[in-house]
């Protein structure tokens, strides 16, 4: 990945950290009878999904420029970064997305 690649990546997971933590916020002063507008959080709500959504291409573009050394791995990384929540995604980043790719096959899936 580039650095602007890793940019990209790093600031979508950082901030689904933060937006975690501030929608529990919001939780928290609404069971506590304070009113909550929804304007509160859509805003930040659209910006997340528009990280997000930049994250998810950046790291498919980055699996199918890694070369691998299996080439069902390709198939198999992609089902797990789509299909898994989110998990398969932080999975790959930090196995394979954030080490800078080989000209080469890898040896490990």
């Amino acid at each position: 990945m580039s650095r602007t690649e890793r940019a990209i990546v790093i600031t979508a997971l950082a901030y689904m950290i933060i937006y975690f933590a501030y929608f529990l916020m919001q939780m928290y002063l609404a069971a506590n009878g304070r009113q909550v507008s929804p304007w509160a959080i859509l805003p930040y709500h659209f910006l997340g999904m528009g990280l997000s959504i930049a994250g998810l291409i950046v790291t498919i573009r980055d699996l199918y420029l890694r070369p691998f050394a299996n080439p069902n791995s390709k198939l198999t990384w992609l089902l797990l970064i789509l299909l898994t929540g989110g998990i398969g995604w932080l999975v790959y980043i930090f196995r394979h997305a954030l080490h800078p790719r080989g000209t080469g096959p890898v040896t490990r899936g």
